[in-house]
């Protein structure tokens, strides 16, 4: 069953990337990096469920915030954000919020090593505070935009599963 979601999300993937490249936009380019991303992170990953990594793949394919976990949950089949809270939590995965916060540094950073814009330069184009922005890749990783930019996206990646692991070590998993 995941196997026919995936090559269907490959499939629209790949028909928006060929539209873009068409028209000649840098964001195909981006669409490769993020799914690049997607598939590294479940060679780290390979144990989440269907739905987990459906709220995954979703939020790094989308590079940041899919909705309020109360919106998100029905579509999983849930009832609410609680649901949503203890389907995540088991398997050592943060809340949705701080999910799509990681997923949003990823998409900044993957934009900014594909096609060279600043950070501030990526926040003004998404209709975004730049101070906003820099706070969040503060928050979520410790390091400054100037320090990831050095570290690359692998980095921040093996970060991403590490916070995983320790989240699950938290709870006593």
């Amino acid at each position: 069953m995941y196997d026919d979601l995936s090559s269907r999300a490959d499939d629209l993937v790949d028909a928006r990337r060929r539209r873009q490249y068409k028209s000649g936009s840098s964001l195909a380019v981006v669409d490769v990096a993020l799914q690049t991303t997607v598939r590294t992170v479940h060679a780290f990953r390979p144990d989440l469920s269907l739905r987990t990594r459906a709220v995954v793949e979703a939020v790094l394919l989308c590079g940041g915030p899919i909705g309020s976990a109360q919106c998100v949950a029905p579509h999983l089949g849930l009832r609410n954000r609680f649901e949503l809270a203890r389907l995540l939590k088991p398997e050592g995965l943060p809340p949705l919020h701080d999910l799509a916060a990681w997923a949003s540094v990823l998409a900044w950073l993957d934009r900014a090593e594909c096609t060279g814009s600043s950070l501030c330069e990526l926040a003004f184009r998404a209709r975004k505070d730049p101070a906003t922005c820099y706070r969040t890749v503060k928050r979520v990783t410790g390091r400054r935009w100037v320090e990831l930019r050095q570290l690359g996206s692998r980095w921040v990646i093996e970060q991403f599963v590490a916070h995983c692991r320790a989240h699950n070590h938290e709870r006593g998993c």
